[in-house]
């Protein structure tokens, strides 16, 4: 059993987000500072009928968790003067422990620094807390630990959508490169595989109307290395926005009901995933954008952090080893990781659609069957550090 506790139970008695403002409403919390949420996991645990309970922190067993979801992390914020003294009190002489959920790719290390100094300054033991992260890199880092929550919150969003097989599938188009969301190296790579031809008997978007606010770490692409590359990026991006479908941006940011055909009629996705650097870490981080691909029997390449498919190996996921060369996926020079995509993506090019989905066939269908299997391995992992 896993026991967790709160500052007040709110009105369901079922926890209200610690730390989070009394006076808002349940849409407000991502926006709301301090920016703490309803904890997922829930969501996951009941689904898959892992024990929980949810007490009063007085009524709460010793070592009991004390959760605190961030809808993002905030380096201004001290987290730990925010909690009540009695709930400090409780770290001190611990019978509580403090669980940091974060479903974001930052930098665990620079967070769990971030958080032992505060513990440090408030006299609480700095390991009181355990940080769960969706950056991989966690794995690495003393207080902290991964957990693949993008994959578990979009099986829960999409539960009602079923699938169709993989065998007898015919795809007529060779790619799908869907991009909702406009990024600075997002736009440098689809103009240079559009500008390669790549993207000729593809299904593919590209929104130039919804950018994404970034700072120089978020662009992790040398321009240089391709000639033209800048003008090519510049010409692509004022002929935007690209769409492949009538959905609107709200449509595409649904996963409850997602557009089958983006992934039932081509032979190959190229996933343009959230981040390419995931804040310096050397870590990966994974979203609903791979897990789609795994669902729906897709195969893909990740245009995303290096280790990516590693991860998928550790969690029990099939690459496509045998058809395409992984070992893209090793290169940790973001630029050098795109022109070896490129160079797959020319090869799989060359073969029909049908050929290549008839290769990858055996490791698409046993991706569907680990993906909808509940007794997976990420929950299974995180539930021995919680226990």
């Amino acid at each position: 059993m896993i026991h967790f506790c709160y500052d007040d139970m709110g009105e369901f008695g079922i926890g209200y987000p610690n730390l989070a403002r009394k006076d808002i409403e349940p849409w407000q919390f991502d926006d709301t500072w301090p920016r703490t949420v309803p904890l997922r996991l829930l969501l996951y645990l009941q689904a898959e009928g892992v024990p929980y309970a949810a007490h009063p922190i007085d009524q709460a067993p010793v070592g009991a968790w004390y959760p605190v979801a961030w809808a993002w992390h905030d380096f201004a914020c001290d987290y730990i003067g925010l909690m009540t003294d009695h709930a400090r009190a409780k770290l001190r002489d611990r019978t509580m422990r403090v669980m940091f959920y974060y479903h974001e790719g930052d930098n665990p290390a620079r967070i769990v620094e971030h958080l032992r100094a505060r513990c440090d300054q408030h006299r609480v033991p700095a390991d009181c807390f355990l940080l769960i992260s969706a950056n991989t890199a966690a794995n690495h880092v003393h207080g902290a630990c991964y957990f693949s929550d993008h994959e578990y919150f979009f099986r829960w969003l999409n539960r009602s959508q079923s699938v169709r097989t993989v065998k007898d599938r015919v795809p007529h188009y060779q790619f799908t490169a869907l991009n909702r969301l406009h990024k600075s190296w997002r736009g440098m790579i689809m103009a240079d595989l559009h500008s390669q031809g790549l993207l000729t008997n593809s299904l593919w978007s590209y929104n130039t109307d919804l950018t994404m606010e970034e700072d120089g770490s978020q662009h992790p692409l040398d321009l240089d290395s391709i000639d033209g590359w800048h003008d090519t990026t510049s010409a692509f991006l004022r002929g935007g926005p690209y769409v492949c479908d009538s959905a609107d941006a709200a449509a595409h940011n649904d996963h409850t009901a997602v557009n089958t055909d983006l992934y039932y009629d081509s032979a190959c996705h190229i996933v343009f995933e959230t981040l390419l650097d995931a804040d310096s870490s050397g870590g990966s981080f994974l979203t609903e954008k791979t897990y789609k691909c795994i669902k729906y029997g897709q195969p893909f390449v990740i245009v995303g952090t290096a280790g990516s498919l590693e991860q998928l190996r550790r969690d029990g996921y099939r690459t496509f080893d045998h058809v395409i060369d992984t070992l893209y996926d090793t290169i940790t020079h973001s630029t050098q990781r795109y022109l070896a995509i490129r160079m797959i993506l020319a090869r799989i090019a060359t073969m029909l659609p049908r050929q290549f989905m008839e290769q990858c066939q055996p490791d698409l269908e046993h991706n569907q069957r680990v993906f909808l299997d509940l007794q997976s391995l990420g929950l299974s992992r995180l539930r021995n550090h919680l226990t």
